[in-house]
C-alpha cells in the first residue's frame, strides 16, 4: 500500500468522445460487434474457455483492464450459456483508471447494440442471449463502486458470478490479491496504450498467482512480454489474432503454465455438510446467507427469543465511511463495506427499509476541520464519493437552519432498519434458524464439529462453525476472551415534526458529529448513542436519554429544542469492541471460524466481511486485499501481546 494516501488521488477514465460515438480511451472498447467477437476469439477462446465452462473447469479469472467491462460480460454470458447447474464464476479485474459512473448511460445503448450484433447468429449462444447480456449489464451499472481505490466485489445471476473489481494502481493492488487462478486476461499491455510502470512486474507475479494448468492470454506479443511470461513459468506460443472481415491483424500470445498439469485445472468443491453460524445479528445473518448463496446448508443457534436481539436490534442504524489521511483499515472496511452493503440490499432500498440518499459528518472543532481539510487536498476524493463543504452547503443539504459547522457529505452513504433486513435474509432458502437456543459450548474438531446448548441438547454433526455471537464470543472461543469487551450502547428517539408549534425541523439528510440524528419515515427521530465500555447493564436510562439530547443539540440546537423529555424511547444494547477498534474475521482452527468485534460499525462492513469468510471457507479468491484480512486476524492480539512481552524481556536482560 501507498503508506501517504493507500491509492489516492484515484484518476478516472477520460471518456473524450470519437466521430462514431463510440468512447475511447485504453480498455474502454465494447462499442463496436467486433470488439466482443475480439474478446471471445483472443480471450475466452485463447483460454479455452468454451471447452473449460462447459465442463465445470477453468472458473476463476484474472484480468488486467476492466474498462466499461466489456471482458466481463462476455465471459459471464458465456459461463451462463454453457456452464452446468451448480457451477460458479470468479472474475478479478484491476482497473487503474475506473469509468465514473454518470458515464455509464452514455455506453450502454452502443454497448448493447454491439453486443447485438456480435450475438446475432453466434452458433454458442441461444434465443435469448441479448436479453441475459442486457440483464447482465444493467445489473453491472446498477451496483457500480464509488470511485474508491481497493477491492469491489458485485455479485449477478443469483450469486453464482462473483465480480472484484479493482481500482486503483495495479503496482499497488496486485500483490494484494488473495487467491488461485485458471486463466489470465492481459489487456491493454503496451507502452502505446498504458504507459504505467505495473505491467512487467504484474506479469512476473502471475506465477504466484496461478492454479495448476493455468493459461494467459494477450493481443500483445512484444519480446518483452514473452520474457516476462516465461520467467513466471510459462510456455508460450504465438497464433494468428481477430482478423475481422479477413483485415490484417497483429498475432496474439497464448502462454499456459509449465507445471506438467496440462489444462486440466478444476475448481475446487465445496466441503460436504452444514455450517453452523452462532449469533442471528447482522454478521451472523450476513455469513449464513453468504454460504447458503454458495449452496451450502445452514443452521443459525440464537440464544434469544427472535433475531437481532442485540446490537443489530436498533430501530435504524447509519452505513457510512470513515476517512483518513493514510487510508487506514477502518477507512478501507467502511468504505468499501459500506457499497457492498448497497448493493446486497438491492430491492430492500426502497425508502422504508433501507435508504442512501447521502449523509453528513460535521467537523467536531475548528482544529477538526483544519484537519480534515487537509485530507481532502490531499487524497482529491471525487465527489460522487466525499464532498468537503462549507455549513451553508450542508444547511441547504439538511433544510435544518443552525448548522454552524463544515464537513463531509456522502452522497452513497444512508442508513437501513437491520431488524427487517435480518428478517428478510434469514428467510432465504437453504437457512434454517433455532431461537433461544444459547449455546454453552463447541465440542469436537474439523469435520465433525457439535454445538451443544443451554438446554442440554447436542446439535450436528457441522463441517464447519462461525462464531459470530458478539461480546458472547470471548466465552466460547478461549483465547478471544481477553480481547472482546462489551461495550453498552443506548440510543433515543421520538416524534419529530408532530410539536404544535412548528419547532421541529426534519433533517433531509443523517447528520453525525459526537453523536447522529436520523430522521425515519415513520415520523421518529432516532439518535445517540451512549458508549460505555465494560458497562452490561441493559435498563434504559433517563441520563443516557439526557447525554444523547446533548450530542443531538450539538449537532444543531434546533433538532433537540422541541423534543419532550416524557416523549423519548430508548433501546439500550450492548456490542462487542476490541482494542484497535478493528473487527475479529477469521479462522480459529480447522473448520472453526469467529466473526466478531463489530462495535459500531457492523452495519457498515458485516456484509463484506461475511463475503469473505465464504471465500475462505469454499477456497475461491478473496474480496478483500491480503494485508487488510490480515489485520483481521483473529490472532493478531496474542502476537502483538508476544511481541510486547519479549521487547520486555530483552530490556531486562
Amino acid at each position: 500500500m501507498n503508506p501517504i494516501a493507500g491509492g489516492w488521488p484515484l484518476v478516472l477514465a477520460d471518456l473524450s468522445r470519437r466521430d462514431d460515438g463510440s468512447e475511447a480511451g485504453a480498455g474502454l472498447g465494447f462499442s463496436r460487434g467486433d470488439d466482443f467477437a475480439k474478446s471471445d476469439h483472443v480471450f475466452l477462446a485463447g483460454n479455452e474457455l468454451h471447452a473449460r465452462f462447459a465442463e465445470g473447469r477453468g472458473n476463476r479469472i484474472l484480468a488486467t483492464g476492466f474498462g466499461t467491462g466489456g471482458h466481463f460480460l462476455t465471459t459471464a454470458l458465456l459461463f451462463l450459456q454453457l456452464a452446468p447447474p451448480g457451477a460458479t464464476l470468479d472474475f478479478v479485474s484491476l482497473e487503474p483508471h475506473p469509468v465514473a459512473a454518470d458515464d455509464l448511460s452514455l455506453l450502454a445503448v452502443a454497448q448493447q447494440r454491439a453486443a447485438k450484433q456480435w450475438l446475432t447468429g453466434h452458433p454458442r449462444f441461444s434465443a435469448g442471449a441479448l436479453d441475459r447480456f442486457v440483464g447482465l449489464q444493467s445489473a453491472l451499472h446498477a451496483q457500480w463502486p464509488d470511485p474508491v481505490p481497493g477491492f469491489h466485489r458485485r455479485l449477478f445471476a443469483g450469486g453464482r458470478i462473483r465480480l472484484t473489481m479493482i481500482w486503483g494502481d495495479p503496482g499497488i493492488q496486485f500483490p494484494r490479491i488473495d487467491g488461485r487462478f485458471d486463466a489470465f486476461y492481459l489487456d491493454g499491455l503496451g507502452p502505446d496504450r498504458n504507459p504505467e510502470p505495473w505491467q512487467e512486474p504484474l506479469i512476473l507475479q502471475m506465477g504466484q498467482r496461478s492454479a495448476p494448468g493455468a493459461t494467459a492470454v494477450t493481443a500483445r506479443t512484444a519480446p518483452w512480454v514473452r520474457e516476462a511470461l516465461a520467467a513466471a513459468g510459462f510456455v508460450t506460443q504465438q497464433r494468428p489474432g481477430f482478423r475481422p472481415g479477413f483485415a490484417p491483424n497483429d498475432d496474439m500470445l497464448i502462454a499456459r503454465r509449465d507445471d506438467g498439469q496440462g489444462n486440466n485445472a478444476v475448481t475446487p468443491s465445496p466441503a460436504e455438510g452444514p455450517i453452523a453460524v452462532l449469533g442471528a445479528g447482522m454478521a451472523g445473518t450476513t455469513a449464513a446467507r453468504a454460504l447458503s448463496r454458495r449452496g451450502r446448508e445452514v443452521v443459525v443457534f440464537e440464544a434469544g427469543s427472535q433475531p437481532a436481539g442485540g446490537g443489530s436490534g436498533n430501530p435504524a442504524g447509519l452505513v457510512a465511511p470513515v476517512i483518513s489521511r493514510d487510508w487506514n483499515r477502518l477507512s478501507q472496511l467502511t468504505a468499501t463495506g459500506m457499497g457492498f452493503m448497497r448493493a446486497e440490499l438491492g430491492e430492500l432500498v426502497d425508502g422504508e427499509t433501507a435508504a442512501f440518499d447521502g449523509v453528513i459528518k460535521l467537523a467536531r472543532s475548528e482544529r477538526h476541520v483544519a484537519k480534515q481539510v487537509g485530507i481532502a487536498a490531499q487524497l482529491q476524493p471525487d465527489p460522487a464519493f466525499a464532498q468537503w463543504c462549507e455549513a451553508k452547503s450542508l444547511r441547504a443539504l439538511t433544510g435544518v437552519a443552525d448548522i454552524d459547522s463544515s464537513g463531509w457529505y456522502f452522497p452513497t452513504a444512508g442508513w437501513l432498519r437491520p431488524r427487517a433486513v435480518i428478517a428478510h435474509w434469514l428467510a432465504t432458502p437453504g437457512i434454517e434458524t433455532r431461537l433461544d437456543r444459547p449455546v454453552q459450548q463447541l465440542l469436537g474438531e474439523a469435520g465433525v464439529w457439535r454445538v451443544q446448548t443451554a438446554d442440554g441438547l447436542t446439535h450436528g454433526p457441522f463441517a464447519e462453525v462461525i462464531v459470530a455471537a458478539g461480546p458472547s464470543s470471548g466465552a466460547l472461543i478461549e483465547t478471544l476472551g481477553p480481547w472482546i469487551e462489551p461495550c453498552r450502547g443506548q440510543v433515543s428517539w421520538a416524534s419529530h415534526g408532530s410539536d404544535p408549534s412548528g419547532d421541529v425541523p426534519a433533517s433531509g439528510l443523517p447528520v453525525m458529529r459526537e453523536g447522529y440524528a436520523l430522521d425515519l419515515p415513520s415520523g421518529e427521530r432516532l439518535f445517540g448513542a451512549s458508549f460505555l465500555p465494560g458497562d452490561t447493564e441493559l435498563e434504559v436510562r433517563d441520563v443516557e436519554h439526557e447525554e444523547n439530547r446533548h450530542r443531538l443539540a450539538a449537532i444543531a440546537p434546533s433538532l433537540d429544542a422541541g423534543l419532550s423529555a416524557d416523549r423519548l424511547q430508548g433501546r439500550a444494547s450492548l456490542r462487542a469492541t476490541t482494542p484497535d477498534r478493528l473487527p475479529i474475521v477469521g479462522r480459529i482452527a480447522d473448520g472453526l471460524w469467529v466473526s466478531t468485534g463489530h462495535g459500531a460499525r457492523g452495519l457498515t462492513w458485516s456484509a463484506w466481511l461475511a463475503e469473505y469468510l465464504a471465500a475462505q471457507i469454499e477456497d475461491t479468491p478473496s474480496p478483500l486485499p491480503r494485508d487488510l484480512a490480515d489485520g483481521l486476524r483473529p490472532q493478531r492480539f496474542d502476537e502483538r501481546a508476544a511481541r510486547k512481552a519479549a521487547r520486555r524481556g530483552g530490556r531486562s536482560g
